[in-house]
């Protein structure tokens, strides 16, 4: 593992989890992809049948217990890591 600290670790899965909305027309077609939310929004003003959405895969999940958030492509940190 690189020694990079616990911030820079989390910014760099922040940036990558940015860019993960798309747009798609009423008709189920997927008219830009790989913007972040803000572009996405104002890209779907340009017509109203067009909504945004958001990639499955980097969405967060809760646990059952509601004791952990995780994405699905993060690493996974250690407590150590945490208290860094």
């Amino acid at each position: 593992m690189e020694n990079k600290s616990l911030i820079s670790r989390l910014a760099k899965v922040y940036k990558e989890q940015q860019y993960t909305y798309f747009v798609t027309d009423g008709e189920g077609n997927t008219m830009a992809e790989g913007l972040d939310e803000l572009t996405a929004r104002m890209y779907a003003m340009k017509d109203s049948s067009y909504s945004i959405g958001r990639d499955e895969e980097h969405v967060r999940v809760i646990d059952d217990d509601d004791t952990s958030i995780s994405y699905e492509n993060k690493d996974v940190l250690s407590e150590e890591e945490l208290n860094e």
